[in-house]
């Protein structure tokens, strides 16, 4: 979806809000515009009879409102930074900095807010929410002039972040979100809880990373491997060029330009800092894109298995260890009430 259309779909769905709502009664001018769903009553004053799913989802409306109240009321109680142990990202860690500390803190209310208003079929709406919470509640102290914010995170550590927060902003271990599998060995009924630390991740080969991760990016020389290019350098996907690189599509789209799909498989891996000035970013891919237009077949191949060979795949699967029969068992992550009840009701 282009931007364009993102902005008709708000202008339209905005613009709905002002519709006229002269059948509804409540907070409102002497017209009768005002809030809610209940049918004008016959006198003033008078409240009809609700039918019974009327009345479940008023009910529903204001449990949800007196949720959304009690969650700003501890937010504002657990306001400040917790530090995250390193130890808790695994093998992840290895890929920031060894002097960078990660902190987080609860979900703002607007935050929450606007969370639980996501259309889930809309996924720049998802995206644009779950970057939210990262810019807001995930902290990085690199003890360094340069510094380092949200747009340092790495995409496949996304998820994990947002769940972390997310067990910050419920300390009670109120809002879980559960469902049950088989066991992959022994076919019992498994309860998952969906929480950061049970999150399953594909890593890399260890000796892939000895051998060619030098702490900050891969570095790989072809022709090792019988492909006649230079040593290469390749860059970890972070949120911040993520969300660059989704810019620039977008204004390019818009303006008529073309977007090799291909190309933006390697793109992530191939652009080191992409400037902010959209100009500038235009002509540092377009040079990236000489560069792969400029690969052979074999150098292609070489690149799509290397790829494949080093991303952290972070799997839509939650990993656990089975109560019955002690083996590990992995299931897909399930939301039963949707991806708004991470952050709603």
């Amino acid at each position: 979806m282009s931007k364009t259309d993102i902005n008709e779909a708000l202008a339209s769905e905005i613009g709905a809000l002002g519709a006229d709502r002269s059948e509804y009664t409540g907070l409102g001018s002497a017209e009768g515009a005002g809030l809610g769903k209940l049918k004008n009553p016959a006198a003033y004053g008078q409240k009809e009879d609700l039918a019974t799913d009327e009345q479940a989802s008023l009910d529903r409306f204001l449990s949800k409102g007196r949720q959304l109240k009690e969650q700003e009321e501890r937010a504002e109680i657990s306001s400040g930074w917790i530090p995250i142990n390193r130890d808790d990202l695994g093998i992840r860690g290895a890929f920031y900095e060894p002097s960078w500390e990660f902190s987080i803190k609860p979900a703002t209310m607007k935050a929450i807010k606007n969370w639980t208003a996501i259309d889930e079929n809309r996924p720049d709406q998802v995206n644009k929410v779950f970057n939210e919470i990262i810019k807001q509640c995930v902290k990085i102290d690199t003890h360094s002039p340069q510094g380092a914010g949200w747009a340092q995170v790495k995409s496949w550590d996304r998820f994990w972040f947002i769940l972390k927060v997310r067990e910050y902003t419920f300390t009670n271990g109120e809002n879980k979100v559960e469902f049950t599998d088989e066991c992959n060995e022994c076919g019992h009924d498994i309860t998952f809880n969906l929480t950061a630390d049970a999150l399953h991740y594909e890593f890399p080969d260890e000796t892939l990373i000895q051998d060619y991760w030098d702490g900050k990016n891969w570095v790989i020389d072809p022709r090792e491997y019988d492909v006649d290019h230079d040593p290469i350098t390749l860059y970890t996907p972070t949120l911040g060029k993520d969300e660059a690189i989704i810019d620039w599509a977008t204004n390019k789209s818009r303006n008529g330009g073309k977007i090799d799909e291909n190309f933006i498989e390697f793109l992530v891996w191939m652009l080191d800092k992409p400037s902010k000035d959209i100009n500038m970013l235009d002509r540092q891919i377009e040079k990236l894109h000489k560069e792969y237009n400029s690969w052979d077949v074999d150098m292609f191949t070489f690149m799509r298995d290397v790829l494949k060979n080093i991303t952290i795949n972070p799997s839509e699967n939650l990993s656990m260890r089975c109560p019955h029969c002690g083996q590990e068992t992995i299931s897909g992550v399930q939301f039963p009430d949707g991806i708004t009840a991470l952050f709603g009701s």
